[in-house]
């Protein structure tokens, strides 16, 4: 369940969700499918991980991630629960991929709340959808923290889908999870693609989101295979 003190920047208008997997023309390039359900029977502050089985390289690549979730019973989405009293933004009639935790509405997704029960003070401060850190990357060094997207958006994609920027560890998995007080309410999951970075990857400023300086860098950080695009 989802608490009001945590960090959330406000952003624009939501779109609804439609299921839009890698295509069929960059399928061959994604090394890697898992899945992140938003569903966990212990209660934890933490889903347990889901963890690409491949170890990485000391090289760049990049997560397709698409899916949207629940932080609440499905009830409060027609009839919110104390403390809440309203539903706040535009849900989305049912998760795109299917969860241990069941099914319901949905308002979350791995980098918007654009739907959720709360208050009418508080739901009006907001201006849903707003973007949230509570998904989270591990890739083998430093802390726990929310990947940085390739592309920056200021409001939900219709697909759900992002792709976020990878600085790979050698011989280390990379992990996803997802932070929450208690997730034995939650229901939704998130499909996590991955692949090696190519040049188009560090083009324009997109090399800023691998926390490089310049363009050569991002290049230089590629796997030789990928090099050529």
């Amino acid at each position: 369940m989802l608490r009001t003190s945590r960090a959330i920047l406000c952003c624009a208008a939501c779109a609804m969700g439609i299921l839009l997997a890698p295509s069929a023309a960059s399928a061959a390039s994604y090394f890697e499918h898992f899945t992140l359900d938003s569903y966990h029977a212990g209660g934890a502050k933490y889903t347990p991980p889901a963890s690409s089985h491949t170890k990485l390289k000391s090289a760049l690549y990049v997560a397709f991630v698409q899916g949207t979730f629940s932080y609440y019973g499905a009830i409060n989405y027609s009839d919110p629960q104390p403390p809440w009293s309203i539903l706040c933004g535009t849900p989305a009639l049912a998760p795109m991929f299917p969860s241990a935790g069941g099914s319901g509405k949905v308002g979350f997704d791995a980098e918007y709340v654009f739907a959720r029960p709360w208050t009418a003070p508080l739901c009006a401060k907001a201006k849903l959808p707003v973007k949230w850190i509570n998904f989270q990357m591990y890739s083998g060094s430093g802390a726990w923290s929310h990947p940085t997207p390739l592309v920056a958006t200021t409001a939900p994609t219709a697909s759900h889908s992002y792709e976020y920027a990878i600085v790979g560890e050698k011989a280390h998995n990379v992990k996803f999870r997802l932070y929450d007080i208690d997730t034995r309410d939650n229901y939704g999951s998130l499909t996590i693609s991955l692949r090696d970075a190519t040049p188009a990857d560090c083009s324009g400023t997109k090399y800023l989101a691998f926390g490089l300086s310049k363009e050569s860098e991002c290049l230089a950080g590629l796997l030789p295979q990928s090099r050529k695009g």
